[in-house]
């Protein structure tokens, strides 16, 4: 835990607090403002949860809920392709693998027969 002018709080959040982005897209699927980007100011604490404070469009300022937020989802570099693993791809990989260990059972096999 890390102590904070909002009480503790665990140090994997601490680490994301202390590094606010400068916008946040509201990700909260029945939020009006759903799927929209604001700038982000600071946080605090409301009953115990995380509320980011927030400039709407209309300029106004608000708290909303961390949560509801992008601000937990993991930051992924566009430079990057997204892998996907289907069960196809499972299987296919479990095979590799074991056809690997076969090897190098062989292998060692091999060698320690060598040395006897």
């Amino acid at each position: 835990m890390t102590r904070s002018l909002h009480g503790p709080v665990p140090r994997e959040i601490a680490r994301v607090l202390a590094h606010l982005p400068e916008r946040v897209r509201i990700v909260w699927p029945h939020h009006q403002l759903c799927g929209i980007e604001l700038a982000v100011h600071s946080w605090q604490r409301v009953n115990g949860e995380i509320h980011l404070l927030v400039t709407l469009p209309d300029g106004s300022r608000a708290c909303l809920p961390a949560a509801g937020t992008s601000l937990w989802e993991p930051v992924v570099d566009d430079d990057r392709t997204a892998v996907l693993l289907t069960a196809e791809g499972i299987r296919e990989l479990r095979h590799l693998m074991e056809a690997l260990q076969a090897r190098t059972r062989r292998r060692h096999r091999s060698v320690g027969g060598k040395s006897k």
